[in-house]
């Protein structure tokens, strides 16, 4: 459809569009597109070391498909518990899987320096850590600043539990906080247990937490449910992803965006057959789905969990991200198996 309109354009504007007229034989529609897809192009190729370590390591989490932001004892301690400690020991089967997730060695200190902001970018935890040494001692700070104050102490928490497994074994020192940031000197002690015992000092231990369940009995009652139905196997979940499937909402605009970080494309740009594969790959690595299987106008989706609020998530979820990529499919089987299929009015 051609619209005719009246635009003006400053003068060096115009320079910059000749190239793209000359080679368009002046036609300003085409000569636009080209010079969107040339800017694409150079954005896209722009990647930044910061970023290639964050696709590298998104690849590893789908091709591993390693079990890394919330460990099955994690979810049951969080059941009984609200801002204490985890158990020594929750942590220690997440920092083994590190190397393996990493491609290197073993997990040293500086290893961790390196990759847990872009670590937590993928995850989704809304904190923000920089890590210097103090030098000529063992020590270590880490400044922790985060939006809400209430997570934020949560998240610290979290990390400095995890710091306190081998082989890091470190203890806090000194803390000051402020709503907004933690900065917290650790010290490596001999082992494990000295280095928790200092968080225990420091933050507390357990508290109950069954009003906060009475409260919000929808949301533990899913989560009760990813656990039956985890079977002990490795599940990958964004924290943003995994509160909106508790919450029974879609979560299209987190996977739309996930698509485009790890594999570099904007959905709107992708055809029938990516988009099927990319939803797949990333929904089986994240322990969603077991399995998605499509033709030309019927996609079948094989789910993990046999939740009707879960499952209605999921496909909402599918359906709004194949709509973003031009391809409009409706539900026409629901349940553990689902089927769409496409909707032949559009």
């Amino acid at each position: 459809m051609k619209i005719r309109r009246t635009i003006s354009i400053d003068k060096n504007d115009l320079d910059t569009l000749k190239p793209f007229l000359e080679s368009s034989g002046d036609n300003l529609s085409m000569a636009l597109r080209k010079l969107i897809s040339d800017y694409r192009q150079q954005n896209k190729t722009r990647i930044m070391d910061e970023q290639q370590r964050k696709i590298m390591l998104r690849n590893q989490i789908i091709e591993n498909r390693i079990a890394a932001l919330i460990p099955v004892p994690l979810i049951r301690w969080m059941l009984k518990t609200n801002l204490g400690l985890p158990p020594l020991g929750t942590f220690r089967p997440m920092i083994e899987k590190f190397p393996k997730l990493l491609g290197i060695k073993e997990f040293s200190l500086i290893e961790y320096m390196k990759m847990i902001n872009s670590y937590g970018d993928i995850l989704g935890y809304q904190i923000t850590q920089h890590v210097e040494l103090i030098p000529e001692t063992r020590n270590i700070r880490i400044s922790y600043e985060a939006e809400d104050s209430d997570h934020l102490r949560g998240t610290v928490i979290i990390f400095s539990s995890l710091l306190a497994h081998h082989p890091f074994n470190l203890k806090i020192k000194k803390i000051v906080d402020a709503p907004n940031l933690f900065i917290i000197d650790y010290e490596q002690c001999g082992n494990e247990e000295e280095a928790y015992g200092s968080i225990k000092n420091h933050f507390g231990c357990k508290q109950p937490m069954l009003e906060e369940i009475q409260n919000n009995l929808l949301f533990w009652m899913n989560l009760v449910r990813f656990i039956k139905a985890d079977n002990y196997e490795d599940v990958i979940l964004n924290r943003d992803i995994l509160l909106r499937l508790l919450k029974s909402r879609d979560f299209s605009d987190q996977l739309i965006n996930i698509i485009y970080n790890i594999y570099g494309v904007s959905v709107e740009d992708t055809d029938y057959e990516h988009i099927n594969r990319y939803i797949e790959e990333l929904c089986k690595t994240n322990g969603l789905i077991q399995n998605l299987e499509y033709v030309d106008d019927e996609i079948r989706i094989f789910h993990t969990f046999d939740n009707i609020n879960i499952i209605k998530s999921i496909n909402d979820t599918l359906i709004k991200t194949l709509e973003a990529a031009n391809q409009h499919f409706i539900l026409k089987k629901n349940g553990r198996i689902t089927v769409l299929r496409r909707n032949s009015r559009e």
